[in-house]
């Protein structure tokens, strides 16, 4: 694969590259191989540009008059058939510079979640690899349009940036992953965090009265117990730094048969961080599967309900931990 990424794919080798270089080696030209194999000289010289495709037959044929195996002759075609589709493709993609700089490069370029994200001679290619698409009209289809709404429940089309959402819903994908657990029953699922609910509580009543939060990246011992505890009960607590245009506060969804609850990785107010992942609880605990619940990302009012819902239960479990709502918090969470 690395190989691949550092090809030069102005210069592609065919088949009929290598044939050209062994004729001259053995001393021989078109005409007398044509007769040797049994085709007119012009299929040969269709070989040697590139224009006649190395089937297996032809292959063979090649093995005996040039004692280079059938299977490397169809090797050959198949790398030159696939490096031919990578120079088209790159082509194609250098002709989307826009699609890629609606991203948040700048804030892109200060992390390492895509790798090689300033690659000058392809700087398109990282960004669909990261994402998993094969090209900008696919992540406009996962993303923004309707196509694949069973995926996702909502559209990310009236996002303030759905490229910078899209970038960070990726990145939690991406962590998500790397945690091995098992596919979870949605019902007993929520029936062990209730009865967890107390647990919860005292990490929140022991670490939630801190004003502050430290910088980006950094993950205290009250997160890492919090992301502790919910990966006992089957649940995944992910902590990702947003966008300044797209300043999503938390997430909750289902990927892949497990519950994920997805938070910013940093408040001004620690309390602010636990209202946010008790509003994300709620969700996991009392909706459903199918649905993705991003706070701070208009989807129209199918979840209004919801999301009321949602404040109620975290505004309770706040008081039950003794975090008292001051002015700011009551502001951050509009009620």
């Amino acid at each position: 694969m690395a190989k691949k990424e550092i090809q030069n794919y102005c210069f592609v080798v065919s088949p009929g590259d290598i044939l050209e270089e062994k004729l001259e080696e053995m001393g021989m030209d078109v005409n007398e191989f044509a007769r040797r194999i049994g085709y007119t000289p012009k299929t040969v010289n269709e070989i040697l540009k590139g224009k006649c495709r190395v089937s297996t037959e032809v292959a063979l044929n090649l093995e005996y008059a040039t004692d280079i195996a059938a299977e490397e002759w169809l090797s050959m075609q198949r790398v030159y058939e696939e490096d031919l589709m990578r120079k088209k493709m790159r082509e194609s993609l250098k002709s989307q510079p826009l699609w890629r700089s609606d991203f948040p490069l700048k804030e892109l370029s200060l992390r390492n979640w895509i790798k090689d994200l300033d690659n000058k001679d392809d700087n398109v290619s990282p960004i669909l690899r990261f994402f998993r698409v094969a090209s900008p009209k696919a992540w406009e289809n996962y993303y923004l349009s309707a196509d694949l709404k069973v995926a996702f429940r909502i559209s990310l089309a009236e996002a303030q940036d759905p490229y910078a959402t899209s970038v960070w819903l990726r990145r939690g994908e991406i962590l998500a992953e790397a945690i091995p657990m098992e596919k979870q029953n949605d019902k007993k699922l929520r029936s062990a965090l209730k009865k967890a609910l107390p647990q919860f509580l005292n990490l929140a009543r022991a670490y939630g009265s801190e004003r502050t939060m430290g910088k980006p990246g950094e993950i205290d011992e009250g997160m890492l117990k919090l992301q502790e505890l919910g990966l006992s009960l089957g649940i995944k607590i992910l902590y990702v730094q947003n966008f300044k245009s797209a300043p999503i506060h938390g997430m909750a969804r289902w990927y892949r048969d497990i519950p994920i609850i997805q938070i910013h990785d940093r408040f001004k107010s620690r309390k602010a961080f636990w209202y946010t992942f008790f509003h994300e609880l709620s969700h996991i605990i009392l909706h459903g599967k199918k649905d993705i619940f991003i706070k701070n990302v208009y989807h129209g009012n199918k979840n209004l309900q919801k999301e009321e819902e949602a404040d109620l239960f975290a505004l309770k479990c706040m008081a039950d931990a003794g975090l008292e709502m001051d002015g700011k918090l009551r502001k951050f969470v509009n009620v």
